[in-house]
Formats: C-alpha cells, sequence, structure tokens
C-alpha cells in the first residue's frame, strides 16, 4: 500500500512540473432572483466580496450497517495567502468593471467607515475555515469544508454568504439592513457578492425501499455554484427599513478544463465507521481513513478562478446597469 501511494505521489510530482497551456474559460453565469429594482441607485457600496473555496467533499450512502459506501476528495497545492491575494484581485476587478460602465463606486475607505456604522462585523483575521464535521447519514448524504477569505480592502463579515447551510442563507437577506440606519443613504444600494469556487463533482445515491446497493461517485471539476449569492440592501432612509434582495446564478457552471491531478488514498480525511477496515490484537477497529488528494497544477487553477471572478462580476455589473 505505501509503495503504490509514494509510486502514484512521484507520478504527479513529475506531472505538476510539467507546465500546462493556460487556457481561458468562459463561465456562462446567468443570475436570477428577486425583482431587481433593489439594484437601482445613483451610489454603491460594496461592504465586503467573500471569496469562498470549497475544500473538501464527502459523499456517504448507507443502506444499512453492513451495506455503505463512503467516498472523500481533498483539494490540494492551495494555500491561504493565494487565496487571499485572488480575494483582493476579485474585489479590484469588481470595482473596476463598475466604473468602466459609469457606476459610481463608493471609495473602499469610505465603504469600511459606512459599514462599522452599519453594525457589520468582520471575521476574524478575514477568514473563516470548516472541515467535514461528524454526522448522521440516513440514506445519502454530500458534505463540504471550505475556506472563506475576504480582500484586504473589503474584509469578510458575519452573516453574508451562505456556506453554513439553509439558515445561513435567511439570515444573509437581511445582514445589510443597518445601511438603512445611516444619515446620508439616499440613492445609496449596498450588495455583497459571495463567490464559492468548487474543485470536484460528487455523488450518493442508495437503493430502494427495500434494499439496494450503496454507491457514491465523484469526479474532478472546475465550478462556480449556483450558491454564490449576492445579498443587496437599497436603503429608504433612517425611518424605514429599506429593500433587502438577493439574486445567484441560475445553476452550477464546470468546465472541462484539466487543473489538477487525482491521487487515490492521497489526503488522510476524518475517521468514520465505515473507515475501520482492520482491528489490532484486541479486536479494536484501526482507523485507516484515506480519501482522495486533488492536487493542483496551481497557474492552471489560479487562471481559472479569474476567469470565474471575471465572469461572475460582468454578471453583476450587467444586472446593475439593466435597473438604471
Amino acid at each position: 500500500m505505501k509503495s503504490r501511494f509514494l509510486v502514484a505521489a512521484m507520478t504527479v510530482a513529475m506531472a505538476m512540473s510539467a507546465p500546462l497551456a493556460a487556457v481561458a474559460d468562459t463561465f456562462d453565469i446567468r443570475l436570477t432572483g428577486q425583482s431587481r429594482s433593489f439594484l437601482r441607485g445613483d451610489r454603491f457600496v460594496i461592504p465586503t466580496y467573500h471569496l469562498n473555496f470549497i475544500t473538501s467533499q464527502q459523499a456517504t450512502s448507507v443502506v444499512s450497517i453492513g451495506a455503505r459506501t463512503r467516498l472523500a476528495m481533498v483539494l490540494q497545492g492551495v494555500d491561504q495567502a493565494t487565496m487571499r491575494r485572488l480575494a483582493d484581485e476579485a474585489y479590484a476587478d469588481l470595482r473596476t468593471q463598475m466604473e468602466a460602465a459609469g457606476l459610481t463606486v463608493i471609495s473602499a475607505e469610505e465603504a469600511r467607515t459606512m459599514s462599522e456604522a452599519a453594525g457589520l462585523q468582520r471575521l476574524p483575521n478575514n477568514i473563516d475555515v470548516a472541515g467535514i464535521g461528524p454526522g448522521i447519514t440516513v440514506g445519502s448524504s454530500l458534505r463540504r469544508g471550505w475556506v472563506t477569505v475576504g480582500p484586504e480592502a473589503a474584509p469578510a463579515v458575519r452573516g453574508i454568504g451562505n456556506m453554513g447551510g439553509s439558515l445561513s442563507r435567511i439570515a444573509s437577506f437581511g445582514a445589510l439592513g443597518g445601511f438603512s440606519r445611516l444619515p446620508d443613504s439616499a440613492g445609496l444600494v449596498a450588495f455583497a457578492p459571495a463567490l464559492t469556487i468548487d474543485f470536484a463533482r460528487m455523488q450518493a445515491a442508495r437503493g430502494g425501499l427495500f434494499g439496494g446497493a450503496a454507491s457514491t461517485s465523484g469526479q474532478v471539476g472546475f465550478g462556480v455554484l449556483m450558491t454564490s449569492s449576492i445579498t443587496a440592501q437599497k436603503p429608504v432612509g433612517r425611518m424605514g427599513a429599506g429593500t433587502p434582495g438577493t439574486f445567484a446564478p441560475r445553476a452550477d457552471v464546470f468546465t472541462e478544463t484539466p487543473f489538477a491531478e487525482l491521487v487515490q488514498g492521497g489526503a488522510a480525511v476524518r475517521a468514520g465507521a465505515s473507515f475501520a477496515d482492520d482491528v489490532d490484537e484486541n479486536y479494536r477497529a484501526v482507523v485507516r481513513a484515506r480519501g482522495d488528494a486533488v492536487v493542483v497544477n496551481l497557474p492552471v487553477w489560479e487562471g481559472l478562478v479569474r476567469d470565474a471572478y471575471r465572469d461572475y462580476n460582468a454578471a453583476i455589473v450587467a444586472a446593475i446597469v439593466a435597473q438604471q
């Protein structure tokens, strides 16, 4: 087992050392959501820009105690410094595209002052890291771990985005409500993008009511998820609640461009009962939990991230311009 893993790792290292041609991809991102009249305004403030990177995925299928399967995949080769730099780029690109479209964008310094007055709370160290925790699966489940970062000029804040599930989506709907309490909010629109980048597509399925095989599957793939919501708020003055809104891509958008090598069993993952594949001399389960490592070719992966945020930002700008 060890020698097979070492051979696989050496093969990946050799493949990763060979340069791959950078191919410009187009992500056909089409936004949908509520009536976008809340995007109509004279001035625009971007209090934060969340860039969410899915870093691990786990598919689990359970038919019975003896019939279950689990597959885990882990992103490797991208450090937090790279993620932060890309968040800076994504935010700067959005401002550039908005200004090129003739929109008035409030400066980062003024936006930070307004965010503090509106009561937005920054994430500690401008980052949120979440792994795949323990859980109970009835039938089948898909779980994800992620890293959320914000640009230095517009740090990540609490209550924005949807990485925490349905409850966080509900909370984010009114997260920018504090902007309605600002004294000079006439003609202002505040909005906060939350772009989510994925690295694999996974599935989990189980048999029918009376039995059947438990199955999981996954393949490497770079994509923008439809959960990449944009939270917005159009204030109506200090005495009003304002008009909140949210919109997002109609569907997940993936590209076929290769950007990583898959090493089967190349990543350590959280142990679970289905990974206990051996026993020691006292008949206690010995867990050897391994998942598949998705080892990125960093220049290619970064290029795809840039293509993704440019197209995502362009879709946002088009939505705003259409309402002016």
